[in-house]
């Protein structure tokens, strides 16, 4: 846990990233001015329009506490689960490719040759904003696989981290696996960063791995018939074992309901669409009701025939059609949070996760108006329903977009 000391720490660290953000470069120092570059192409008719909602301002009606885990039950899926509790939170890749989808290409992140590999054994997969305020990238926590070894062969593509999934880090407390992106890369700003590590702690605890360090070598290596960079895959399960046992992590449980709570009175929700501002980084998510899971598709437009399956490749030793599965969730959660760019560089987005603000949650096939709240950089983030109650989610994987207000969520009842 972080002490007072360090969560005061921590709060001037943010007072000094508004002031780098609204100050210019010092020392001469050119940075690339800041692109918004979003252009939202889904078409509005026929759905229910999520975008810039006013604030809910819904007020918890019980006290935020760490729920105590129940035996057997995993804090991230509520799935049967006997483990140790050391997540390892991986940042992934999601370059742009082509597929053909009866006879049309489509041209969207993530897809075809540059599917990541290893992300069906994810808890929870986390969409953010990468660069240009529109292009996005994955960060995978994993809980439950490590109690029957898996992913067996590594996960990937790793790629660069930013601000975000540190804050991601701190909150689940997990081990964390990159490949570079915060020493010298950008210039001044890194520091920024390489100062929160050190504020939080994290940097001394032993769970920061970034996959340049030579220790770390024999531990991830560069994947062949796959372009790089992105094509570098890590052993997170030996990665693991080399987490100090003097490194704890506390739990924090999601609630988790065998029978969908939110029924009577929430919209039906069978399609749900995200447009982050690029036609490459759209999004679908088709409920199914056999079983219960929402399928990720990825494509712009709305014609579903095409539309390409969001995969990901079981092994990354095997890049063959039959070894591919679809990404699919039990819950689907917008997190409605706001970037800054510091420096105005719109290479480094400073995501906003700790405060509070407006949750878009589908779950059962239905669609639940919620909201989030995290008090500091050492606690949780916890999202409620429209009444105020910690939100129950279906037992298994759950999908978490970092979504801007103003970026375009819809979804339709068919």
């Amino acid at each position: 846990m972080i002490s007072m000391k360090k969560r005061a720490a921590y709060r001037a660290l943010c007072l000094t990233w508004a002031l780098a953000v609204l100050l210019p470069a010092a020392g001469g120092h050119a940075m690339a001015a800041s692109k918004d570059t979003r252009k939202y192409s889904l078409p509005l008719k026929g759905t229910t329009v999520l975008q810039n909602t006013p604030d809910r301002g819904i007020r918890p009606v019980t006290e935020v506490v760490r729920h105590e885990k129940i035996a057997g039950e995993s804090p991230t899926t509520g799935l049967p689960w006997e483990g140790d509790y050391l997540p390892m939170l991986v940042q992934i890749g999601t370059n742009v490719d082509s597929v053909k989808v009866k006879g049309s290409t489509v041209k969207s992140v993530g897809v075809g040759k540059s599917a990541p590999w290893g992300g069906q054994f994810a808890d929870i997969v986390y969409e953010g904003i990468l660069s240009g305020y529109s292009f996005t990238r994955f960060s995978f926590l994993f809980n439950d696989s490590f109690e029957k070894g898996e992913p067996q062969k590594g996960v990937g593509p790793v790629r660069s981290t930013r601000i975000g999934p540190l804050l991601l880090r701190e909150e689940w407390q997990s081990g964390y696996v990159y490949g570079g992106g915060f020493a010298g890369t950008f210039g001044w700003e890194d520091h920024q960063t390489l100062a929160l590590l050190r504020q939080s702690g994290a940097e001394s605890q032993g769970v920061l791995f970034d996959l340049r360090r030579s220790d770390l070598a024999g531990l991830a290596y560069r994947v062949e018939g796959v372009k790089a960079p992105s094509n570098l895959n890590a052993d997170i399960i030996a990665i693991r074992s080399l987490i100090p046992a003097s490194h704890t992590p506390l739990p924090r449980p999601f609630l988790f309901a065998d029978e969908n709570p939110y029924t009577g009175g929430y919209a039906a929700a069978q399609t749900v669409h995200l447009d982050w501002g690029a036609k490459e980084s759209v999004s679908h998510f088709r409920y199914d009701e056999n079983s219960r899971l929402y399928l990720r598709f990825c494509g712009p437009g709305m014609n579903e025939t095409k539309w390409t399956p969001s995969m990901t490749f079981s092994a990354v030793d095997d890049r063959s059609a039959e070894n591919q599965r679809q990404l699919c969730f039990a819950n689907l959660i917008i997190q409605r949070v706001n970037y800054e760019y510091i420096l105005n560089n719109w290479l480094v987005p400073d995501m906003r996760s700790i405060g509070r603000g407006n949750a878009d949650i589908f779950t059962g096939g239905r669609y639940v108006p919620g909201y989030w709240v995290r008090g500091d950089i050492a606690d949780p983030t916890v999202f409620y329903d429209d009444r105020g109650q910690e939100i129950k989610l279906a037992r298994g994987k759950t999908f978490i977009a970092h979504f801007p207000p103003e970026s375009l969520c819809t979804f339709t009842a068919e």
